[in-house]
């Protein structure tokens, strides 16, 4: 029984990131979608990438609504000779099982605002910043079926069934204020503050017959009713934010963002299953099942930190119509406290490289391309059926299209590729698609 309550509780520990550290998403709207290197662009829409290039916007006013939408796979193929006793007929024989998960954001919201200056500016930024999206596996998580078919094989049992299910999502709203002064008329600098309302819920159960072995002494009613959990977390923290930007010479420009850890400790509202609540309560196993439930119990406080994020980038446009830009970000994410110090379970802190080029071709078309490689340094022990993350390649493109001069329209497309990664006995593999449609109006 400790077994199968511990994998519900770990089990339900999801995230979903797009683009970005092991929590934080740097994909902050369509026009990243299609031009990764952000960090110094002089564009609205890289208001969050480049907060102090704002200042060299043309004066006046400056607004942008994007929605992205974005559809993951994660696939678990776990490996079991146990598995072979599972009577539902989706196991091998040699044991063998997959596990699918699907993620879907349908929308993924964004909005920019700028007004500019001779000397200075103000703007805003909303977004998703961390997170964004559910991860939902209909028939549950291979530690689920690990156990029970253990339990099985270990009573001798010719076969067994199991109901399981695991939904999870994470959702970090993110509102930006800030402002840019032109100290010299090719150097700028920023200062801003994120507000940031973090928005969880986790909720899955695991329901079979063989619970009632390890009743310990539980009504028959209990029993049959199985293991479920429904927990929704919230809480607000306020990252600043420091930018600069620095043009040398005509169409060459760099520029560097740090953003200060986002200290997160989410609030449980917690619901569990008169099954788990009667273990809690039971004279012997209460103090076993406890701390392991107290990642879910109502009222705790459960660490998620948002890591502190350095980036620079350069970018160059040696003719009419065509620059290329470089960008590298480094997330602190060994710094960033996690529940049960999982951040001691990082090597290394994550780096992501970006390479854009785009070019005008007319008066109203743009088109660009852009490639992103992002490298974890992460332990065996950190990976798990819902939260794994694998070194990865991106590739993105898109389009501008110019209808006026007061509106620009931009449509980006992502593609993620991950490598499948082998973890003990599971086999763990990704898929990730990304779309999107942004407007932008100067005026």
């Amino acid at each position: 029984m400790k077994k199968i309550v511990t994998s519900l509780a770990v089990a339900l520990a999801a995230s979903s990131a797009f683009a970005g550290g092991l929590l934080t998403t740097t994909s902050q709207n369509a026009h990243y979608l299609r031009f990764f290197s952000q960090d110094a662009d002089i564009n609205l829409t890289s208001l969050y990438a480049n907060p102090a290039g704002q200042a060299f916007l043309k004066k006046g006013w400056h607004i942008s609504a994007s929605s992205m939408t974005a559809i993951q796979s994660r696939n678990i193929t776990a490996t079991n000779p146990a598995y072979v006793l599972n009577a539902d007929g989706l196991t091998s024989a040699t044991g063998t099982r997959t596990f699918n998960g699907d993620v879907l954001a349908p929308v993924i919201p964004s909005f920019d605002f700028a007004y500019v200056q001779d000397k200075w500016s103000i703007s805003a930024h909303f977004g998703v910043v961390a997170g964004g999206g559910t991860c939902e596996f209909e028939n549950g998580i291979s530690p689920l079926e690990s156990l029970v078919a253990g339990l099985a094989y270990t009573n001798g049992l010719p076969a067994y069934t199991l109901d399981s299910y695991m939904k999870g999502k994470q959702n970090y709203f993110g509102l930006q204020i800030g402002g840019t002064y032109k100290i010299l008329d090719n150097l700028s600098a920023y200062v801003g503050v994120r507000g940031v309302l973090a928005s969880c819920a986790y909720n899955g159960y695991l329901k079979t017959p063989l619970l009632a072995a390890v009743g310990q002494g539980l009504p028959t009613e209990v029993i049959e009713q199985g293991l479920a959990l429904d927990c929704s977390q919230s809480d607000f923290g306020v990252t600043p934010i420091l930018g600069v930007h620095y043009s040398p010479i005509k169409g060459l420009d760099f520029a560097a963002k740090y953003e200060f850890r986002t200290r997160i400790g989410l609030n449980n509202k917690t619901t569990f299953s008169p099954l788990a609540s009667g273990l809690i309560q039971h004279p012997t196993l209460g103090s076993m099942v406890t701390p392991i439930l107290g990642q879910f119990a109502d009222g705790q406080e459960v660490r998620n930190d948002i890591p502190a994020m350095l980036t620079l980038g350069g970018q160059y446009r040696p003719i009419e119509g065509l620059k290329v830009a470089a960008s590298w970000h480094y997330f602190f994410d060994k710094s960033a406290k996690k529940f049960a110090d999982k951040q001691n379970t990082i090597d290394g802190n994550t780096m992501e490289f970006m390479l854009s080029a785009e070019y005008k071709f007319c008066k109203w078309v743009a088109a660009s391309f852009s490639w992103q490689n992002t490298i974890y340094d992460l332990k065996d022990s950190y990976m798990s059926d819902m939260d794994f993350n694998m070194t990865n390649h991106s590739i993105g493109m898109g389009v501008r299209v110019y209808p006026c001069d007061l509106l620009s329209i931009d449509l980006g497309y992502m593609h993620t590729f991950y490598p499948e990664t082998a973890v003990g006995s599971s086999v763990y593999s990704r898929t990730n698609d990304v779309v999107g449609v942004g407007l932008n109006f100067a005026f």
